[in-house]
């Protein structure tokens, strides 16, 4: 027994949060802590939410219905460092603010079409088979229904289960959608998802994709002036060497616009069905030479092994391209030299559990590969990818990291500072940010301490 302790110790000494000392307050939370998971394991011993589709389990409201759930809502998480933009909004909001409007239609084509239940705002049709959501919803006999229909055609849920390849279901979200974020409607579910985000005690967004304007954005930062947006410039990987050029060179003209807001690149789009990092690669090492010619850096933070094929060498050429993070990183963990240099580099992986499960990566997320990392010490940052795609939001995917991965209050102080401590933010922004972050963590200690077990 004695062996068996000072083994488990040696093991604990390698997880990342391992050389965090907790304060006496801390301590007592931890306590209280780890009492409700235990509780919660034993609430859902018959269902464990983690183990079963993300899909499925946010149906049965297990989840809603936890304690946990609340203390991930109010955890301060700090920062998120992989998101894809709009794609964390309020997906409610958007239907029933872009398809009430006059000239909001939809496309009916003929079974099968990918392009069928497109929406649009238009000011005027777009041409044939598009009809006007008005004139259905009107002729609809139950409103309530058509509008829960119109939610489910643009997100995914349990009904979606079934379908033979979930990347083809998940594409046509952002099909049907993506003509409804447009003008006012833009300004307004951006606002609405910047506002939801420091109400989920987040600070801080590097988002792939345009996620509200620099106005609204100034806006949101007037009632909370710590709050911060960065983006990271995207390309998709099943473009041409010569698209995947012009939109390098983009990025570079941004980045010299505006080097603290536009702080990278990275190639987005399923890997498995797509092009490789070494297929750009003359494309990339090029757009950093340029990039040194103007006096200047493109970093990189490539989606890279997010695939279950041993084959997909994305994360070797990620590592020798010099990311500064890795998205995703499910396949690093087949690569065990890799794993050491990543950790020895303090290359951050950004883990996206919900995300990985419901794309079918990880059916169980007890089984992520995640579970080494974080035992291993290397860096690792939680975040949630696309969670209004699937109708979360990123307090779920702590709930699930918490839950399936022995997680306790230090490795979720760790986490929660990693998404600072890895961020692109200025060796001052990080300062600041970190002292606010610590205001809130002394703030969410006491409360919990507290909390009635």
């Amino acid at each position: 027994m004695k062996a068996r302790g000072q083994l488990r110790q040696a093991e604990l000494a390698m997880r990342i949060g391992s050389d965090i000392e907790l304060t006496p307050a801390e301590m007592e939370a931890d306590r209280r802590l780890m009492r409700l998971k235990q509780e919660e394991i034993e609430r859902t011993r018959d269902y464990f939410p983690a183990a079963q589709s993300f899909l499925k389990s946010k149906t049965r409201r297990l989840i809603e219905e936890s304690p946990i759930l609340e203390i991930m809502k109010r955890l301060p998480k700090g920062g998120i460092l992989h998101v894809h933009g709009l794609a964390m909004g309020d997906f409610h909001w958007l239907v029933k603010q872009a398809t009430y409007l006059a000239n909001c239609y939809i496309f009916q084509g003929p079974e099968g079409s990918s392009h069928n239940g497109a929406l649009r705002v238009s000011p005027e049709s777009p041409g044939d088979r598009w009809r006007l959501v008005s004139g259905l919803r009107k002729a609809a006999d139950n409103v309530e229904e058509f509008d829960e229909a119109l939610y489910r055609s643009i997100t995914l849920g349990e009904e979606d289960l079934g379908q033979p390849d979930i990347w083809v279901e998940f594409n046509k979200c952002f099909i049907r959608s993506s003509g409804l974020v447009r003008g006012e409607i833009f300004d307004g579910f951006g606002r609405k998802l910047l506002q939801d985000a420091v109400a989920e005690n987040v600070q801080y967004i590097e988002t792939r994709n345009d996620i509200a304007s620099q106005e609204i954005i100034a806006e949101v930062q007037r009632d909370h002036p710590e709050f911060m947006v960065k983006q990271i410039f995207s390309a998709g990987r099943s473009a041409s060497r010569e698209r995947l050029a012009d939109r390098l060179a983009r990025a570079l003209d941004m980045r010299a616009e505006d080097p603290s807001f536009i702080i990278g690149f990275d190639l987005v789009e399923e890997e498995d069905k797509n092009h490789t990092n070494l297929y750009f690669l003359n494309e990339l090492l090029a757009a950093r030479r340029e990039a040194k010619r103007r006096g200047t850096t493109l970093p990189l933070y490539l989606h890279s092994g997010e695939s279950n094929w041993t084959e997909n060498e994305n994360v070797l050429d990620a590592v020798l391209l010099d990311a500064k993070r890795i998205g995703h990183g499910l396949a690093l963990f087949k690569h065990p030299l890799l794993m050491q240099k990543v950790k020895e580099r303090g290359v951050a992986i950004e883990v996206c559990p919900i995300s990985n499960q419901v794309l079918g990566y990880v059916a169980d997320l007890r089984n992520h590969p995640a579970v080494l990392y974080i035992n291993s010490g290397l860096p690792v940052v939680i975040c949630p990818d696309d969670p209004g795609v699937w109708r979360a939001t990123f307090s779920h995917d702590f709930y699930a990291a918490f839950m399936a991965w022995g997680l306790d209050l230090k490795c979720l102080k760790q986490l929660a500072m990693n998404s600072l401590l890895y961020s692109a933010m200025a060796p001052e922004e990080k300062e600041r940010a970190l002292r606010y972050w610590q205001e809130k963590w002394e703030k969410f200690i006491s409360w919990l301490s507290t909390y009635e077990v």
